[in-house]
């Protein structure tokens, strides 16, 4: 299951890239597309959350379910840290930057409908050596 998973996320990014390649309407169809995957039914258990530590939880068990490596921070007042070890996008140059944030659109949507907010504060296409997410919740 997990070598699909890993085709699927892999297949979704170079959707993006060959998204975000056409001039003027690209960038924002791949946003769309990303915003459209938040609503998908298979995606049904994200709903809003109560806490910081509630919307941890959820994400800790979304990714022991999709198998990433998520490494968290501990909770610091209202956030915590997220980093992820590698892009299941298969995004690793500075062409893919655009692409990425595309991508990412979904994991804001799907925060937002947690009552959280994803900031992303480094990506391995900026050059980082891996993906870094703040998820803030008031």
């Amino acid at each position: 299951m997990q070598k699909v998973l890993d085709a699927i996320m892999h297949m979704t990014g170079y959707l993006h890239i060959l998204l975000c390649k056409i001039p003027v309407i690209g960038e924002p169809i791949a946003r769309g597309y990303s915003w459209s995957l938040a609503f998908f039914p298979w995606l049904g258990g994200v709903r809003r959350t109560t806490c910081i530590e509630e919307t941890k939880q959820h994400l800790v068990d979304s990714g022991e379910q999709m198998g990433f490596p998520f490494q968290f921070s501990e909770i610091e007042g209202n956030q915590f840290t997220l980093d992820l070890p590698y892009c299941p996008y298969g995004f690793d140059s500075p062409k893919h930057e655009r692409p990425c944030d595309t991508a990412m659109e979904m994991d804001r949507v799907l925060l937002r409908r947690c009552g959280a907010e994803l900031t992303i504060t480094e990506t391995i296409p900026q050059g980082a050596s891996r993906c870094r997410m703040v998820v803030r919740q008031d």
